[in-house]
């Protein structure tokens, strides 16, 4: 696997994202908390760094192997 643990964690968020929905992250403020809390979760991302603790639970919130 030549992703790194971060790309995979950001790419499942996404497809999850598209699962529940499909809206813009900004469409979801107060409306459907499942969405918001994506939307956390990639932010939270975005801030980590490859080693990040925050990576490795995000993979076990997603289930990403």
């Amino acid at each position: 696997m030549s992703e790194s643990l971060k790309e995979r964690v950001r790419e499942k968020i996404l497809r999850q994202r598209i699962e529940d929905g499909g809206r813009p992250l900004g469409d979801a403020e107060g409306d459907n908390p499942r969405l918001v809390d994506i939307g956390y979760d990639l932010a939270l991302l975005d801030q980590a760094s490859e080693d990040d603790d925050v990576v490795q639970q995000l993979a076990v919130k997603y289930w990403v192997p």
